[in-house]
């Protein structure tokens, strides 16, 4: 079915929707897919290292202690993967434990660059959401400052298998509340972004009232105030 006339420009011929696409991006847009794509390429290259750690244990070091693993590499070298582990312990577990932390304790914290400001609702709301289901679903607080005091914290009693099992689980929800909070800094920036339709208006010059892209009416009423 042809479009309706009505809904097209009456001097370019476009759409809406096609008026707004040919507008551009604003560069706030173009910041947040930068970050988007870098964090995507982050959580992907976790991802796949981290499903690998379980299987690089040797048998006979099954039943020790994670932490005790982890904070004595070098009496466990056959295991070369913990340089990964404990990177991901430093860029991930602790930030996102000093995160719960603060934003619990109403001060502004961070996660991979995103900032949560206590009087930002959303953003605190999505955050406090996704540790709370994390930390019901496990049975282990992430920060014991406002958690569960019935609940172990951390990995605490883990041996490796699970500790290691557990910090790929810390590491997708780190990600995974960092996408949720770049979702609600793109719907902010995208509501501010200037709409640009074709409405019914009467433009000087022009015959009777006809429709007009707010491009066109904008250029139309500079070149008549000039």
């Amino acid at each position: 079915m042809a479009p309706n006339r009505a809904n097209k420009c009456w001097l370019c011929g476009r759409t809406s929707d096609e008026v707004n696409a040919s507008v551009g991006r604003i560069p706030q847009e173009t910041e947040l897919d930068r970050r988007f794509a870098r964090m995507t390429d982050l959580m992907g290259k976790f991802n796949r290292a981290s499903g690998e750690w379980g299987n690089l244990v040797p048998d006979q070091f099954k039943t020790f202690d994670f932490d005790f693993v982890l904070g004595n590499q070098n009496q466990f070298k056959s295991m070369r993967f913990l340089t990964e582990v404990e990177d991901s312990k430093k860029s991930i577990v602790i930030p996102l434990k000093v995160a719960i932390g603060n934003v619990r304790s109403g001060v502004e914290g961070s996660i991979g660059g995103v900032k949560i400001n206590p009087t930002d609702m959303v953003k605190k709301d999505v955050f406090l959401k996704e540790v709370g289901d994390f930390e019901r679903r496990t049975g282990r607080n992430l920060n014991g400052s406002g958690g569960d005091g019935s609940k172990p914290n951390g990995f605490d009693g883990m041996r490796i298998g699970q500790g290691l099992a557990f910090m790929r689980e810390v590491g997708m929800l780190y990600f995974s509340i960092q996408e949720k909070l770049l979702e609600v800094e793109k719907d902010d920036e995208m509501s501010k972004r200037p709409v640009f339709a074709v409405s019914i208006a009467k433009m000087d010059g022009l015959p009777g009232e006809i429709p007009v892209c707010t491009v066109c009416q904008n250029l139309v009423t500079c070149l008549v105030t000039v």
